[in-house]
């Protein structure tokens, strides 16, 4: 066998695995559905999100303090609650399927001035796409505000009255850091996000590039010989 022709099969091998990994699928997480339907208004420490790709740990912080990642029904979604109240004491970490507010200032339950959620993910992902809404304002566009997101302000292109904003770049997240969206000039909440998690290669076409390799290594010891 001539060197041009390892060559090639090396290429075939290479365009096999690439043409046969296996597609991630991409999970969307929708905080908004989520509170609206069985987890219901609530609100955590810790909310920890699990599916058979990543495990998934957001926490909230105001003014540099431990905060609530708070669930707000209607047009919300996930926000930052700064104090309970008495329900929310008693209900606190908990699917409440109801949607009783448990923020003891009601109008504080979305992302606003010195607040932040932080997202910690369990193994690499790229974050596509981020929806966000401004419902308390009465509209869900952050059309030309901002948001911090993974440290740099990002500003919306999108969104109007009835429509959310949304991001347009994609963010690649290491596992076990955090992953800050931070209030800017507007608040909001995170509505949705829809996650890429990295694409891992078939056992079948790990098995056949092994082969695949064995044998140019017995091949090239006939050559040699």
């Amino acid at each position: 066998m001539t060197m041009k022709i390892i060559t090639n099969s090396i290429v075939a091998l290479v365009l096999y695995a690439t043409v046969n990994t296996a597609s991630a699928l991409v999970i969307n997480i929708d905080f908004a559905g989520m509170a609206n339907g069985g987890t219901g208004e609530s609100a955590w420490d810790t909310l920890s999100l699990s599916n058979s790709a990543f495990d998934l740990a957001i926490t909230a912080t105001a003014d540099s303090k431990p905060a609530y990642v708070y669930l707000d029904r209607a047009t919300g979604g996930l926000g930052v609650c700064k104090t309970l109240n008495t329900a929310g004491i008693n209900e606190l970490n908990q699917t409440t399927s109801s949607g009783t507010n448990l923020c003891l200032d009601s109008n504080d339950d979305n992302v606003t001035t010195n607040e932040a959620l932080h997202f910690v993910f369990s193994t690499n992902v790229s974050i596509d796409t981020i929806w966000f809404n401004n419902f308390h304002d009465g509209d869900m566009s952050l059309l030309g505000d901002k948001a911090d997101i993974g440290g740099a302000a990002y500003t919306f292109t999108n969104g109007d009255s009835s429509h959310p904003s949304y991001t347009l770049t994609p963010y690649a997240i290491l596992s076990g850091p955090s992953f800050d969206i931070a209030y800017n000039n507007e608040k909001f909440y995170v509505q949705a996000m829809s996650i890429d998690p990295p694409t891992v290669p078939e056992p079948a076409t790990l098995a056949l590039l092994g082969l695949g390799l064995v044998g140019m290594a017995v091949t090239r010891r006939k050559h040699r010989a």
